[in-house]
């Protein structure tokens, strides 16, 4: 049965218990003798060595000893569920976090702020005002987002305006925080935003000259509408013109998203050190929101074009597996191609030209190894799960190419240490998990031949 891995004040307690026994035997090694005669005596320059070791030992106990006296266990870490419940309880109760709203924490670092999880609030933001939230929690919420300068009713009652007002003033502190990394909540970011229109008021600014959101919405009626659907269903090479149920079907989407404040292409006012700057905030677009919704009608999906656009995906797909980009490096052949596929000829005949082209590159021993249906991804997995590992990247943000420089050589594919020696000259190892974790380990690794370091404990 496996020992389990001691942590905390434990693993500290067990740490110092060891180091008491190494400053036993430095004490001991510091009063040897040799041919009966006391080291200082007889080899002044090895009792200088072993007092230096003595010393160093019970520094580290002393050092151990008061991390034990000064250990404090750390708090429990709030899941991201719990956390959003406290956030939502302060709210209720109007009480205002301090930045970092949910603290984490443990007492013997300094790491003690959390950001919001600005894309889990914008999830759960309607059901947070919809059903979490009563009358008076709503209201409190209204008159925070009026301060802040976004334009809500100030009701208790649920409206669609209040939830996607608070939606917007949660994307708003995701990007507040991502540009300048100041306001780490949504409470936070709020809270500045109605100090910068108190200051503004403060300036004398009358109540009709304030900054407010401004901006127009495009109104499709009935009849506008239908003629977009029917230019969408001739560009998308349907053959036919668009049925009243169709039309009655995606005009109806259309109006229910046109409801929606977020439809609104707007400007915004907001201060920026000091200064008032225009914000722009694009819309609804009408026609690609009805060109998608098309695309979901079982006339496109049973259509010539649809088939045609699978197809379109299938082949960049392996054009993406074997280091190429389908519009870019393929653009010329690309139509030719398509225009075959859609009279009848096999699709596999193109993906294996595209796989034909990259395997140019691999030297022959290498290019005779692989199956002709088979995609360089997969060749060279392997190696491109090594180097994603060893940078701390998905395997789909590894550079195929330079993979394929480091596995192969002129005989075939590189072994274990052939790959290992490329790997660690390219530029990016000595920075990488990998090459800091290999780095680390040899550092350690001496100062403990040298009884300069305490097992586990005081770690580079």
């Amino acid at each position: 049965m496996a020992t389990p891995k001691l942590t905390g004040k434990a693993k500290l307690k067990n740490d110092l218990a060891q180091q008491k026994v190494r400053v036993v035997q430095a004490q001991d090694k510091l009063n040897s003798r040799i041919n009966g005669v006391p080291i200082i005596e007889s080899d002044p320059k090895a009792y200088e060595l072993a007092n230096t070791a003595f010393n160093a030992a019970v520094e580290e106990r002393n050092r151990l000893q008061k991390l034990v006296d000064d250990f404090k266990e750390p708090e429990k870490k709030l899941s991201k569920f719990e956390a959003d419940k406290k956030r939502q309880a302060d709210l209720l109760a109007n009480t205002v976090p301090p930045p970092g709203s949910t603290v984490s924490g443990d007492p013997n670092t300094n790491q003690t702020v959390q950001v919001d999880d600005f894309d889990g609030l914008v999830k759960l933001s309607r059901e947070f005002v919809k059903k979490t939230l009563d009358n008076s929690g709503r209201l409190e919420l209204a008159k925070k987002l009026k301060a802040a300068g976004i334009d809500v009713p100030i009701t208790g009652e649920y409206t669609d305006v209040l939830a996607d007002g608070y939606k917007q003033a949660i994307n708003n502190a995701k990007s507040s925080y991502n540009l300048r990394k100041e306001y780490p909540t949504v409470d936070s970011y709020l809270n500045e935003q109605a100090r910068q229109v108190a200051v503004l008021k403060a300036a004398g600014v009358g109540a009709d000259e304030l900054p407010k959101p401004f901006g127009q919405q495009e109104i499709y009626n009935r009849s506008t509408a239908e003629g977009v659907i029917d230019s969408i269903f001739t560009s998308l090479n349907l053959g036919r013109e668009a049925s009243k149920t169709e039309i009655d079907t995606l005009y109806k989407q259309l109006q229910a998203e046109q409801k929606k404040l977020s439809s609104i292409s707007k400007g915004t006012y907001k201060m920026v050190n000091g200064r008032r700057v225009l914000v722009q905030e694009s819309g609804l677009d009408a026609r690609t929101f009805l060109e998608n919704k098309v695309k979901e009608l079982p006339a496109y999906k049973e259509s010539q074009a649809a088939k045609s656009e699978k197809r379109k995906i299938s082949l960049a797909s392996t054009a993406l597996a074997n280091g190429y980009n389908l519009e870019t490096d393929f653009a010329m052949e690309l139509p030719g191609w398509l225009e075959a596929i859609n009279s009848g000829k096999s699709i596999d005949d193109f993906k294996n030209k595209i796989r034909t082209n990259a395997r140019r590159i691999l030297p022959e021993a290498v290019r005779n190894q692989i199956a002709p249906d088979e995609d360089l991804t997969t060749t060279f997995s392997t190696y491109i799960n090594n180097v994603a590992k060893a940078r701390g990247i998905p395997a789909s943000n590894v550079n195929l190419n330079e993979v394929i420089g480091m596995a192969t050589t002129d005989k075939g594919f590189a072994d274990y240490q052939q790959f290992e020696v490329k790997k660690r000259s390219k530029a990016w190892w000595d920075s990488s998990p990998e090459g800091f974790a290999v780095t680390t380990n040899i550092v350690n690794d001496t100062l403990k031949d040298f009884g300069m370091l305490g097992q586990g404990v005081r770690t580079v």
